[in-house]
């Protein structure tokens, strides 16, 4: 059996990215499994999803403690959410990251030991799909190193899985067009051994514990108004920017912010609190005079 774990943000399509690789495996012919942990959590937030597969029967119940392969769909969560990625991940382990592969030196200097794969993600979604939704290509990296799963069946999951959503046909096929490419620039690695049990006891530098663990039911925070300094803004992938010349102070993006990122100053124009916004856009999406526009997170 093969265990596989995906980490992403509230959004990126994580849990499709294991829909599309467990629906990969069932068209080749392998017993397949998958579902996300999702918690309380909201867009941008970090979360996780998993797939098995094998020629037997699968009995195995519960999160993936310990992947044959990992991919992380985001790049940042190497650094903000270590107890969760590195659970159960070990030197030999291949940890495929999202991420500009000349930054590769830069991102691991400090970080656990793993067989890091970097593949720039984001790169192919917004060339061949005209967004940051990698749900596609990041399946694809992992189907690469399962000998069972060709490159015809994965294109095959892609349309089945996106066409749920009720997409259109030239969405489907840009997805489709991304997963080939992911495919094609993914190494083929071994997938990492079953762990001894030296190698687990090994895991125990992480000072959080693994929140999908049965053992941990969550962090428990004990004094009030604490929200404010939790810093949300290195969730987004996109950014709203206002140009006031435009703004007509209709209030509507300060009403309509889930998150209270959105401020008034004294002359009641809106300004963004970059620390907690969290890139949903919906101020983008309301405002009615086009003031608000649209960034790729840097």
């Amino acid at each position: 059996m093969i265990e596989i774990r995906f980490h992403g943000r509230g959004g990126q399509g994580a849990k499709i990215a294991s829909r599309i690789l467990g629906r990969s495996g069932f068209l080749s012919g392998l017993y397949a499994q998958d579902f996300a942990l999702f918690g309380a959590e909201r867009r941008g937030a970090p979360l996780a999803s998993f797939t098995r597969l094998g020629r037997e029967p699968i009995g195995e119940r519960g999160y993936v403690e310990t992947p044959g392969l990992a991919v992380v769909m985001d790049d940042s969560l190497l650094k903000e959410a270590p107890e969760q990625v590195f659970h159960g991940v070990f030197a030999h382990t291949p940890l495929f990251v999202n991420a500009d592969p000349d930054q590769l030196a830069a991102h691991t200097k400090h970080l656990p030991p793993a067989n890091y794969i970097f593949i720039d993600l984001s790169a192919i979604a917004r060339q061949l799909i005209g967004s940051a939704f990698i749900s596609a290509a990041a399946a694809a990296v992992a189907a690469r190193s399962i000998p069972a799963i060709e490159l015809q069946a994965l294109s095959e999951a892609v349309k089945i899985e996106i066409a749920e959503f009720g997409l259109p046909v030239d969405i489907i096929e840009k997805n489709q067009a991304a997963a080939r490419k992911a495919y094609a620039q993914a190494p083929i690695v071994p997938v990492s051994p079953a762990p001894t049990a030296a190698e687990i006891l090994e895991t125990a530098w992480q000072a959080v514990p693994y929140l999908g663990s049965a053992q941990f039911a969550g962090p428990t925070i004990r004094h009030r108004g604490s929200a404010a300094l939790r810093e949300t803004g290195n969730w987004r992938t996109e950014r709203p920017e206002i140009e006031l010349g435009k703004c007509k102070r209709c209030f509507l993006c300060y009403l309509y912010c889930p998150e209270a990122a959105m401020g008034l100053d004294a002359e009641n124009f809106p300004h963004v609190d970059y620390d907690h916004c969290k890139g949903c856009m919906i101020c983008f999406e309301e405002c009615p005079t086009d003031a608000i526009s649209r960034r790729l997170e840097a």
